[in-house]
């Protein structure tokens, strides 16, 4: 399932000038692929996907037929579908719908929840999670490295499989077990920490905690109420603000913690502390002076 984000805009089957549809296959989850699509005229015939079909509708209603019953979803649904469960898709509202879905390979929900998950409700409504689905696909889209992508996409998957799925058993932590996590987190810390300005990955971050990498994330989170890549990204923010307190440059910084470039820096910066790197630096006087040419 790996590749390049494919653009499906054939002029025979999309006549609405805002209709669009995008796939974009994970290069950092083998099973996993992200789709992104607004509609108006097109329809979809009767079709069935081999993985589970899981989305948010962000606006407008569809309506489609699942399992020989019709079901709308409008702005602020959550839909499921189980693998191989032949469905059809249309407009229900005359602006068309918005809507985001993750496909996902049964062995990789498998793996994820430790039993064949499946759906009773074809569609919910569930603004909240919709909202949250939302916030975690854009994140994916843009994630640059599997941490990132896998704290995101375990912590979605959790919160749909844990309201609306049966037959999951989620693998948390246990109680009884809490120092022991505790230890081998701080050794994730340590990593972490010895490591900002190195790519680090779920398997290696996983790998000091001694759990699978989905676990991993849940212990972590369970721990310290933040994903690891939150965390790691906080880190290195953090360090990048000592830095530039020692008068170094807003690039020379974003390199020394990790961050592919100063405008990196910049986001993740300014949404951590209200202001740009440069910004931070003018206010307490340590901006570097400019070269002299």
């Amino acid at each position: 399932m790996m590749g390049n984000i494919v653009f499906l805009r054939p002029l025979n089957v999309f006549h609405h000038p805002s209709e669009f549809v995008t796939f974009k296959t994970s290069p950092h989850l083998p099973g996993v692929e992200l789709y992104s699509a607004r509609l108006v005229d097109h329809a979809f015939a009767p079709h069935v996907h081999d993985g589970y079909s899981i989305g948010a509708i962000e606006a407008g209603a569809e309506r489609f037929r699942y399992q020989g019953q019709d079901h709308i979803a409008a702005t602020g649904s959550v839909v499921m579908l189980n693998p191989d469960e032949m469905h059809t898709g249309q407009a229900e509202a005359d602006g068309g719908w918005t809507y985001q879905m993750l496909y996902i390979e049964p062995d990789t929900l498998l793996e994820m929840t430790g039993s064949e998950a499946f759906f009773p409700n074809a569609a919910v409504h569930d603004p909240t999670l919709a909202l949250a689905y939302q916030r975690a696909f854009k994140a994916m889209w843009q994630a640059g490295d599997d941490l990132a992508f896998i704290s995101s996409f375990t912590q979605l998957i959790d919160n749909v499989v844990s309201r609306y799925g049966k037959n999951a058993q989620l693998v948390q932590p246990v109680s009884a077990r809490r120092q022991q996590r505790t230890l081998a987190m701080q050794r994730v810390l340590e990593c972490m920490e010895d490591n900002l300005d190195q790519s680090l990955g779920i398997e290696q971050l996983a790998a000091e905690a001694g759990l699978s990498m989905f676990h991993f994330v849940r212990s972590f989170a369970a721990i310290y109420h933040v994903t690891p890549h939150q965390y790691l990204q906080a880190r290195r923010t953090a360090r990048a603000k000592t830095l530039l307190a020692q008068r170094n440059t807003p690039s020379d910084a974003a390199a020394a913690v990790g961050l592919t470039d100063q405008s990196h820096l910049n986001r993740w910066f300014k949404r951590a502390y209200g202001v740009t790197p440069a910004q931070y630096q003018q206010q307490i006087g340590t901006r570097p002076a400019l070269a002299i040419r």
